[in-house]
């Protein structure tokens, strides 16, 4: 009997053991909670951006490119939302089922512990536990005995404790259960909040949409001006890493005629960056502190004009007027140039990978200066219309690479 109530004791602890683990365990409501923050901070700032140009009373393109972006990340925000009603959901009913398990265990407990207490009292009490003792056939028997019973009443107090403790931790969770419950109907609550806005704000983009479509000629020549500005942009930085990489395997090679060890010295070293820069990738920080993605990468159709394509090396990034731009990784300037349709240009080396911020208003860094990641670069350029860019692309030698599968997914 002793010996059940024992294991169901011990059953019960490891209940307790697991249980934070598995289902009490907030599965990843850290890192949605943390996403969340973060998409929130996102439409902020999307929005505080907005209201900078709409103060002018015009209905622009960079309004809608702001405007779709603020929509994405609203859409973000709904399946983060409904992630975390997913996991607390699924947790609630855990927690549900473990309980109930628990309390029929503890029933169980304090019936075994009912029968041990009435046999401690019926066949241990005061005068047949002098007789066990006294009944002993020597000393040694005697203490074995003694032993015997001072163990048995530790059992009989552990176990008294034990089901206190499990009792009030079963309170514990249920508590916790009727939390998790109450935030589960808040989240349902901003759920609905977050979708009614979802549905204005497309309302607003198609009607900018429609506004936009009347001066359609005007922005086929944008757009014919853009994809010209990404050519020239891309065939000068095209020559540059060219040339950057014909002169580093010069110089290598001068290295290794001249001193082997230097020369090993700087493969190893160029080799670590590289290695170092792939090792980041999807958690390279933005190179402005404030900001979102106007336009991605690579070729993608017109917001609002049929069977027009826009093409684009790298992403645009839309910032506050004044902004700092800063490296995303370490490694050494290598170049910078001018052109009238992307104002300033820098490129920046990370061993046989290269990143190149463009649409500066100033450049603050020289070349062959050694940077390190967040340094700042220059200034983000502002245009007539008041509205703040900065273009970043990110190249593998000569091949052009997707930024945002490189830099983290919201500041």
């Amino acid at each position: 009997m002793q010996h059940n109530s024992m294991k169901n004791i011990w059953f019960v602890l490891v209940l307790i053991i697991l249980i934070p683990a598995t289902s009490f365990a907030q599965k990843d409501k850290g890192t949605l909670q943390k996403k969340y923050n973060n998409i929130l901070k996102d439409i902020e700032s999307i929005e505080d951006l907005i209201e900078e140009t709409e103060d002018k009373k015009t209905k622009s393109l960079n309004q809608l490119q702001s405007l779709s972006a603020k929509i994405d990340s609203r859409e973000t925000l709904i399946v983060n939302i409904s992630e975390q009603i997913l996991d607390l959901g699924e947790t609630i009913e855990e927690n549900k089922a473990v309980c109930k398990s628990m309390n029929k265990d503890i029933d169980a407990l304090k019936e075994d512990y009912a029968k041990m207490v009435y046999h401690s009292y019926k066949n241990l009490n005061t005068t047949s536990t002098i007789t066990f003792l006294l009944s002993s056939e020597s000393f040694n028997q005697a203490l074995r005995r003694l032993n015997y019973l001072k163990s048995y009443a530790r059992n009989r107090q552990n176990s008294a404790l034990q089901i206190k403790e499990t009792i009030q931790s079963i309170e514990s969770k249920v508590v916790k259960l009727e939390f998790k419950k109450a935030k589960k109907e808040e989240l349902l609550l901003e759920e609905e909040h977050q979708k009614t806005i979802l549905i204005t704000e497309k309302i607003q983009k198609n009607n900018l949409i429609t506004k936009l479509k009347v001066n359609s000629s005007s922005l086929q020549k944008q757009v014919s001006k853009k994809n010209n500005s990404a050519l020239a942009l891309n065939n000068q930085i095209q020559k540059i890493i060219q040339e950057e990489i014909l002169l580093a395997e010069a110089k290598a090679k001068k290295r290794a005629e001249t001193n082997s060890v230097a020369a090993e010295e700087f493969v190893k070293k160029e080799t670590k960056l590289s290695k170092d820069f792939v090792n980041n990738k999807g958690k390279l920080p933005w190179p402005v502190n404030i900001g979102h993605i106007v336009e991605h990468f690579g070729k993608h159709p017109h917001p609002t004009l049929p069977k027009v394509t826009v093409s684009n090396n790298g992403i645009n990034i839309r910032t506050e007027t004044g902004e700092s731009a800063k490296t995303i990784f370490s490694g050494v300037v290598v170049n910078s140039f001018y052109l009238p349709t992307t104002q300033n240009s820098l490129i920046i080396k990370h061993g046989e990978f290269f990143t190149v911020y463009s649409n500066l208003k100033t450049i603050s860094v020289n070349l062959g200066d050694q940077l390190k990641t967040g340094d700042k670069i220059g200034a983000a350029y502002t245009d007539e219309y008041n509205v703040t860019k900065m273009h970043l692309e990110v190249w593998k030698s000569i091949t052009k690479l997707n930024p945002e599968e490189w830099i983290k997914k919201t500041l």
